[in-house]
């Protein structure tokens, strides 16, 4: 397909705005590696949360959600709609302590929570798997969807003839994809990313907007789509427009990957306690009340502003595209299908705009983790600011190129983001309690990382390699990770020495955790008092969130005698959630001298 010229022209403007951001702040990103890595933690809340939604929103993100809703019904999201849950409870009970512990990335975290050998051992580990297997796997799917989204817009073959040699459509792709990502990312580090981040979120939801209304109105508006998308779905046994397994047909997959997302997975799985992007953000907030509000309208902005208009155009592609089984290539064959000149244009640097706020996060995330947790220690625990920049640059690009070797060895974005949920599933639980019971130490926290790796690995493969007969499903082999790793991590918490005092003592002083602290100091004053506020706050956000996710979605589908009630229960509870939340953190009204002198 060839683009119309003011397609091409939208797409130029938007790329050179890109590069002419990431080289006017490259010189404030260069300042210092506090700069470079966490913007001197000067974001406010509307700021470093808008960040975190355009981050999580990338190229990947409407070609996954289409291929669970063509394939499983809108409620199979629910291995992903559980995270809202665990995100409310980071806001509530997390948020300002992170940005109490005013670390850099949440492995240097390990310094400061954990002495000893133990630790060092547990920091470079980590360090090293979030470098070289998280953020690379991530920025592989997000490369992947990239490259699918330029083969199917442009109607690409399978080979092109390009400098004398037959070379891979998505192969190129993938490289210019990458060489458009790497210039800009290493120019102006989470300066850039953060100030872009705002244009890109407000462009990718804008282009996800008016797909929907083209599709909708190609077919004769909502109510004409209605009905023959009922009897499409009716004559698949799918249900695609249900928000939970129950409203189908009985589906016992379904029904089991619901029940653990809500019972198990939110609780246990990798970024149970933020995740390092989140992280990022809450730890570059200037204060502990941007910090919370940042991840309350990060939450709310995530689940209930972004899904529906993807939710739509799925439904839709099963009427456009009933026989597709690439699923991941239905929502570009839409754009392509209903979106004209120039709003053609406007979807690509939508795409483009997520997928660049993706990779750049994620780029800067691993160079963090390789400078800070990696190389600083290698070097004797202190590097200049110019050797810190460098070397996050340059390691930046690495990591990127690894990703685009992942992005070109896989076929599935479903499939590399399931893997890395069973690869941590059995470490999360620890992630949280860390923050509430002093006998958990660095060698239980390694030893349930190590245990969820080997556990799903061998569930992954026990089939194909015939240990067993039994094909274990991504849900038994979230539950069975779980249940193994928590033996492994509860027995060796137990079974080794805990922390030394003064570091635990030292920890509470300076960080202030609620929960069970031994001899190490009292977390806070009305500590009990203070979790059955925060409880309260974060069980209404849910109801609140939920309410508003599913009564809009109803709404959006014509069904007004279950969408209004969800929906006015929803906004209700979050008009009371959100003024008690801005009240968290509150005492800190300014920064404090420590983040000064970390800034200068």
């Amino acid at each position: 397909m060839n683009l119309a010229p003011v397609d091409w022209f939208i797409l130029l403007v938007y790329l050179g705005l890109m590069l002419g951001i990431g080289f006017a702040l490259s010189g404030r990103a260069s300042r210092s590696l506090g700069d470079f890595l966490l913007t001197g933690r000067s974001l406010p809340w509307w700021i470093a949360g808008t960040s975190m939604v355009a981050t999580t929103f990338a190229a990947d993100t409407p070609l996954v959600v289409t291929s669970y809703v063509r394939t499983g019904g809108i409620g199979s999201n629910w291995i992903w709609f559980n995270f809202a849950i665990s995100h409310l409870l980071t806001t509530f009970f997390l948020a300002g302590l992170w940005r109490r512990a005013r670390v850099t990335t949440d492995v240097e975290f390990i310094a400061l929570r954990y002495s000893g050998r133990a630790a060092s051992v547990l920091r470079t580990f980590k360090g090293a798997f979030y470098a070289f297997v998280t953020n690379s796997v991530v920025m592989g799917w997000v490369i992947l969807a990239m490259s699918t989204i330029i083969v199917e817009v442009f109607g690409l073959p399978e080979t092109i003839r390009f400098l004398g040699a037959d070379w891979s459509s998505k192969a190129l792709a993938i490289g210019v994809g990458c060489s458009i990502a790497v210039v800009y990312a290493a120019l102006s580090g989470l300066w850039g990313v953060v100030v872009t981040d705002l244009l890109q979120f407000s462009v990718a939801m804008i282009g996800s907007v008016v797909l929907v209304f083209k599709a909708l109105a190609a077919h004769g508006g909502l109510a004409a789509v209605a009905p023959r998308l009922r009897e499409v779905l009716a004559a698949n046994g799918r249900p695609a427009a249900e928000v939970t397994p129950f409203g189908g047909p009985a589906l016992e997959a379904a029904f089991w990957g619901f029940a653990v997302a809500v019972v198990v997975q939110w609780w246990s799985w990798k970024y149970s306690d933020g995740g390092g992007v989140l992280i990022q953000r809450m730890s570059a907030c200037r204060t502990e009340r941007d910090s919370t509000l940042a991840m309350l309208w990060f939450t709310f902005a995530n689940y209930v502003l972004r899904p529906w208009p993807w939710f739509v155009v799925a439904l839709l592609s099963l009427l456009v595209f009933p026989e597709l089984t690439d699923h991941k290539a239905a929502y570009p064959m839409m754009m392509r299908e209903f979106l004209g000149p120039g709003w053609l244009g406007l979807m690509l640097a939508a795409m483009l705009a997520a997928f660049m706020s993706t990779i750049d996060t994620h780029m800067n995330l691993a160079s963090s983790y390789f400078v800070v947790d990696l190389w600083t220690p290698l070097r004797g625990g202190e590097i200049g600011n110019r050797e810190g920049v460098l070397v996050a640059r340059l390691s930046g690009i690495f990591f990127l190129i690894l990703g685009g070797a992942i992005g070109l060895w896989a076929d599935s974005i479903r499939g590399l983001f399931e893997l890395l949920l069973q690869l941590v599933a059995g470490a999360g639980a620890v992630f949280l309690v860390r923050w509430f019971w002093w006998r958990i130490n660095a060698w239980s926290e390694l030893s349930a990382m190590i245990a969820s790796f080997v556990v799903a690995m061998f569930l992954r493969n026990a089939g194909k390699l015939g240990w067993t007969t039994h094909e274990f499903a991504s849900y038994e082999i979230f539950v069975i990770n779980v249940a193994v790793s928590a033996v492994v991590w509860v027995t060796v918490a137990l079974r080794t020495a805990p922390d030394d005092p003064r570091h635990l003592r030292e920890f509470v002083r300076r960080v202030r955790p609620l929960g069970a602290w031994g001899g190490a100091g009292s977390s806070e004053p009305a500590a009990a008092a203070g979790i059955r506020g925060r409880l309260v706050l974060w069980l209404v956000s849910v109801v609140g969130l939920y309410g508003c996710l599913f009564g809009f979605g109803k709404l959006v589908l014509g069904d007004l005698a279950v969408g209004i009630p969800l929906t006015v229960t929803g906004v209700l509870a979050t008009i009371f959630a959100v003024p008690r939340a801005s009240r968290l953190g509150g005492e800190e009204a300014s920064r404090s001298d420590e983040d000064r002198q970390e800034s200068a």
